[in-house]
């Protein structure tokens, strides 16, 4: 039993990790080079007990992560700090992305997993059973199942022709990056609410401060355009746009594939999740996978628990942010 993993990212890694334990073969495969930066440098505290399960605390504990106990919200000229549990002692992070995927990404590799980077995918062939092979420019890859964390790209839906059930109005998020020598500045992160949208701001090292910008009905910017509070600060290179429209794959496991993190299901980063839901989406499918090696449960029986498990966290995550949404003046 092998598997084929699309995406380096945290939800492909950390499915690989998972079934790697399960003694299930793995090769990963990914277009970029790694490290890579990327963007979502922001993790829940929720996150610590996955990272200790997939053994890479202690890597965790020996790099200076920034660490914070909550979120300070700005909405209508009042600010809050709305902390993750009362006493302020459950500290999310704040971190360089391409450093938290290498850590991921070398524990796979250090359990087995065969790493193709550079690899493009250039077709896919179906069988009875599903799909039969994937073909790349790294050559050729045939498993018993094939696993998609390619995040917002979606590569096996847009072979496949899955479609995704759309929940909001086309949605982009601009983010960016400035330089800043003043190490308190948004140690805190800040969700900054105004007449537009929100702009998130936090620093995810001692001399960078990562921004992001969601307007809900006007989705440019201009090219040079920072939020006001940055505006002193010297960018760190040129800004980038990402579709976070809210949306879910019609069927985010069938036959022999899986879709995990933003692969299955889509918001933007106001749900504050999207790392969290990247590792623990991969975590269920290889956990669920490693079940049918053991013969403790079919097909079947994994496909209907992951794409309850998966619709039933959209449904519930949906609600929640039509709900901040509204009650920002911004109905989605």
């Amino acid at each position: 039993m092998n598997a084929l993993i699309i995406g380096a990212g945290p939800a492909g890694t950390s499915c690989a990790i998972q079934l790697l334990k399960a003694g299930i073969e793995v090769s990963i495969l990914d277009k970029q080079h790694f490290p890579r930066s990327a963007p979502g440098e922001t993790l829940h505290p929720g996150i610590e007990p996955l990272l200790k399960e997939l053994d890479i605390w202690k890597e965790i504990e020996g790099f200076s992560f920034k660490r914070h106990p909550g979120i300070i919200t700005e909405f209508r000229d009042s600010a809050k700090l709305d902390l993750y549990n009362q006493e302020g002692s459950w500290e999310g992070f704040q971190f360089p992305r391409d450093t938290f995927d290498q850590l991921l990404l070398d524990q796979a590799i250090s359990l087995g997993a065969k790493f193709y980077s550079g690899s493009k995918i250039t077709d896919v062939t179906l069988s009875s059973i599903g799909i039969a092979t994937v073909f790349t420019n790294s050559g050729s890859f045939n498993a018993s199942f094939f696993i998609d964390a390619s995040g917002r790209n979606a590569v096996l839906p847009k072979k496949l022709g899955i479609r995704y059930k759309q929940q909001s109005t086309p949605l982009f998020v601009h983010f960016g990056y400035v330089e800043s020598e003043n190490t308190h500045s948004f140690s805190t992160p800040r969700m900054i609410w105004d007449a537009d949208g929100w702009i998130w701001v936090s620093r995810i090292s001692e001399k960078l401060i990562s921004w992001n910008r969601l307007y809900p009905f006007n989705q440019k910017i201009a090219k040079n355009w920072l939020p006001e509070c940055l505006q002193h600060l010297k960018p760190a290179g040129s800004h980038k746009a990402a579709d976070v429209t809210w949306r879910i794959a019609e069927n985010v496991s069938r036959s022999n594939y899986f879709l995990i993190g933003d692969a299955a299901f889509t918001f933007d980063p106001a749900s504050s999740k999207g790392v969290l839901k990247a590792v623990m989406s991969g975590m269920m499918c290889g956990y669920l996978l490693g079940q049918l090696k053991l013969v403790k449960s079919d097909i079947k029986e994994i496909h209907a628990h992951y794409n309850t498990w998966m619709n039933d966290w959209f449904s519930n995550d949906l609600a929640n942010m039509k709900n901040m949404y509204a009650e920002k003046g911004f109905p989605i």
